[in-house]
C-alpha cells in the first residue's frame, strides 16, 4: 500500500471518510445494546441496523484507504487540476445556526415559526439579502408544508403559538 502525503484537499475527504467509518462503529455498538423481544425469528430487529453498520464501516474504511493512497474526488463544477477552494466558514456557520434555531424553536414556537426562521436563515446564509421577501416566501412555504402534513397526510406537526389557530 502506497501512502501519499495528505493534501489540504484530502484532509476534508479524510475527515468525511473517518466520520463515516466511526458512524458505522457507533451504529454497531448501539445496536448491540438494543432490547429485542424474546420470541423473535431468525430475522431480528437488529438485522437491518447491523447491515447498515457493516456497510458504513466498510465504505468508510475503503474511503480512508483511497484518500491515503492519494485518490481525491473532484468537486462539482471543477476540473482536475483547478486550485483548491477553501471552505466558506461564514456561510456554514449561518446555515448551522439556522438549523440549530429550528431544532430549538420547534417545540417552543411551533413548526411554522421554526421552519420560517430556518428557511430564511438558509437563504440569508447563501447570499440572499431581500429580507422581507425571503421572510414572506419562507413563511408561505412553512405554512404549505404544515398544512400538507397536518391535513393531507394526517401527521401532526407542533403548532406552538398557533395552537388554536392552525387547525
Amino acid at each position: 500500500m502506497i501512502l501519499n502525503k495528505v493534501t489540504q484537499h484530502g484532509k476534508g475527504e479524510l475527515a468525511f471518510a473517518s466520520s463515516f467509518f466511526l458512524l458505522g462503529i457507533f451504529v454497531a455498538w448501539d445496536t448491540k445494546g438494543m432490547d429485542i423481544p424474546q420470541d423473535n425469528s431468525i430475522v431480528s430487529p437488529q438485522t437491518f441496523p447491523y447491515m447498515v453498520a457493516a456497510f458504513a464501516t466498510l465504505v468508510g474504511l475503503g474511503l480512508i484507504v483511497s484518500v491515503l493512497r492519494g485518490n481525491h474526488g473532484t468537486p462539482d463544477g471543477d476540473e482536475p487540476g483547478d486550485p483548491f477552494t477553501p471552505l466558506n466558514l461564514k456561510t456554514m456557520a449561518i446555515v448551522a445556526t439556522a438549523i440549530g434555531l429550528h431544532v430549538i424553536l420547534l417545540e417552543i414556537a411551533g413548526y411554522v415559526i421554526a421552519a420560517t426562521v430556518c428557511f430564511w436563515g438558509v437563504a440569508y446564509g447563501f447570499g440572499s439579502r431581500k429580507i422581507l421577501k425571503d421572510l414572506c416566501i419562507s413563511g408561505l412555504f412553512a405554512l404549505i408544508v404544515y398544512f400538507s402534513f397536518s391535513k393531507g397526510l394526517n401527521i401532526n406537526l407542533p403548532s406552538g403559538f398557533f395552537e388554536g389557530i392552525l387547525k
